[in-house]
């Protein structure tokens, strides 16, 4: 197996995970209850960090890159589309980040707006990373060659060690542990 894509379908598993608190809360948001906003700030910052930072800091800097000395362009295709992707989601960030601070500030329907924007927000992201593992990875496997791989997955183990730093990874893992305790998935 591509150890790159490997480790980047591995996130992709515990952003899914997130996901689904975040679509727990949205779910709560909608039918009126309330949920913690330390909840919503704490996954607030899982995204920011680990799902965006983290992970599509590496696509973008590194995987995108590469793709793209394959003859991959930026400005149409798969990889255009997953930038532009990206941007959206960053866009849906700021939209639960003002809402959530609304709803701190006792704004009686920021909930409703935490909630559209974090409802399209897991719908965005899920169908993205169902596009990256079922054929952006594939593409990526087929054009870098093997010989390329260590110096690749050493720049994707630099990020992590020292660009993040593991103790960061570890802490954002902590915050998804916990806002799943708070907000049981069905």
């Amino acid at each position: 197996m591509f150890e790159p894509t490997r480790i980047l379908r591995d996130e992709h598993d515990v952003i899914l995970q997130a996901l689904d608190v975040l679509e727990a809360c949205t779910e709560k948001l909608e039918s009126g209850e309330s949920v913690s906003p330390d909840t919503l700030d704490s996954l607030i910052e899982f995204f920011k960090l680990f799902a965006d930072k983290t992970h599509h800091g590496k696509e973008e800097a590194l995987l995108f890159p590469a793709m793209a000395e394959k003859g991959f362009s930026y400005e149409s295709g798969p990889l255009h589309c997953m930038l532009s992707e990206h941007e959206q989601n960053r866009a849906l960030t700021r939209r639960m980040v003002q809402a959530s601070t609304e709803l701190r500030g006792g704004d009686s329907t920021a909930g409703q707006r935490f909630a559209e924007a974090g409802s399209e927000y897991v719908y965005v992201l899920r169908q993205h990373i169902q596009k990256e593992n079922m054929v952006l990875f594939n593409m990526a496997e087929q054009v870098i060659p093997a010989a390329e791989e260590p110096a690749l997955l050493a720049k994707f183990h630099d990020v992590d060690q020292n660009q993040i730093g593991l103790g960061e990874i570890a802490r954002l893992k902590n915050i998804l542990a916990h806002v799943q305790e708070a907000v049981p998935v069905a």
